[in-house]
């Protein structure tokens, strides 16, 4: 009887054991399966973020050429002339093969300077160099400065801005600030939160951070300013 007791009692841990194997690679697959549609679900994000920034960038080109083949020779006030070609070259991007990137920023802080009122300084390091990366990708980047100093201007009621580029000992680092009111609460990587919390602009920043797969961090307290921080 006792032979048969311990038969009995190691046939059940077997079937113990099956069945707890069993449900363990359930739940692997499960979470496999899970992570993958995450995955391909993150991928056809970043490739419709990709195609509509790539569209936004044409249709930037074909408002700039409209403005100034057709708009702008029937102008003939020179202060809306004026504006119009400001607009002309905030929608064209920089030539990245006959301008550097580093020029290309400084120039964008002078001209918001220009534009706003708002004192904008500047340092960028003497060894930055941005030529391991490619045209396209220098271009979100020249982008994402632009659009973080578009929204000093229209929401911070900021008084002076800064911008740091740096080469450091892992890639490059950028960064916007300004002494305005700041952002409340934080913004969160949600695609929804970052367009409800921030606007469209900021939201553009996302999406081009996630392109080119930049580290980007927004530091902000309420009354104290804000930073966009780029890390590639």
């Amino acid at each position: 009887m006792n032979e048969t007791g311990n038969f009995d009692f190691y046939i059940h841990l077997i079937w113990l054991f099956v069945i707890f194997i069993t449900l363990l690679m359930l739940i692997l697959c499960y979470l496999f399966l899970s992570m993958r549609r995450s995955v391909e679900r993150e991928s056809k994000s970043l490739v419709f973020s990709h195609l509509m920034i790539k569209g936004i960038e044409t249709e930037r080109r074909r408002i700039s050429r409209e403005l100034h083949d057709n708009i702008l020779p029937q102008i003939r006030d020179l202060e809306v002339s004026n504006q119009i070609r400001s607009m002309c070259m905030e929608l064209i991007p920089p030539d990245f093969s006959k301008l550097s990137l580093n020029n290309a920023l400084v120039d964008l802080c002078g001209k918001f300077a220009d534009r706003t009122g708002i004192e904008c300084v500047y340092s960028i390091g003497e060894n930055l160099s941005f030529t391991a990366i490619n045209s396209e990708n220098q271009l979100h980047l020249y982008r994402m400065v632009q659009e973080a100093f578009t929204n000093i201007e229209k929401h911070s009621k900021a008084s002076k801005a800064a911008l740091v580029a740096r080469q450091t000992s892992s890639g490059i680092l950028i960064c916007i600030s300004d002494d305005g009111i700041g952002i409340t609460p934080a913004p969160q990587a949600s695609a929804l939160q970052t367009a409800n919390e921030e606007g469209l602009g900021l939201r553009g920043i996302h999406q081009r951070a996630a392109i080119i797969g930049a580290k980007l961090d927004f530091i902000s307290e309420s009354g104290n300013g804000l930073m966009v921080r780029i890390e590639i």
